[in-house]
């Protein structure tokens, strides 16, 4: 069985789903009401990635403080249940992680896919409300000053 085979029989055994790759060899699940994350084995064959698209962002400078807070976000020291990037051809905000195969167990595959999930629906929610982040940019949760460290 390959790696990937197991993950998802982990997955399915926690869950009750029936999960399978698809032609792509990764698998798509929906968590919640919006958000979508996608499995996949990477090439080095020793991680698993998580992967999702959380909201479309506008041209302007909306998209750029959006940016920034997800800057400030990818900077904290407490675990930020992945890291988020913009998708040019999609003009999206997405989040990533990628998990070590051999620290997962059915248990913890499903929390970290369920914190993975909260984090995505937290930043769509924040975005389609208008707002470019869900944590003011000043004082973020936890972590250090805005901007690596730097004060004004």
């Amino acid at each position: 069985m390959t790696p990937f085979l197991e993950i998802l029989y982990k997955l399915s055994h926690e869950t009750g789903l029936q999960l399978y790759p698809d032609d792509n060899k990764a698998c798509k699940l929906k968590v919640g009401e919006h958000a979508h994350v996608q499995l996949e084995i990477a090439p080095d064959q020793e991680h698993l990635l998580l992967a999702s698209i959380i909201i479309e962002i506008p041209l302007g400078v909306f998209r750029e403080n959006v940016l920034k807070h997800a800057l400030v976000e990818n900077n904290q020291d407490y675990p930020t249940h992945g890291y988020l990037g913009y998708i040019k051809k999609l003009n999206a905000l997405g989040l990533y992680e990628s998990l070590r195969l051999s620290e997962l167990t059915g248990p913890k595959l499903v929390q970290h896919i369920a914190s993975f999930a909260q984090k995505v629906d937290l930043w769509r929610e924040a975005i389609a409300s208008g707002r470019p982040g869900p944590y003011p940019l000043a004082a973020p949760p936890g972590g250090p000053s805005p901007f690596m460290g730097m004060k004004p």
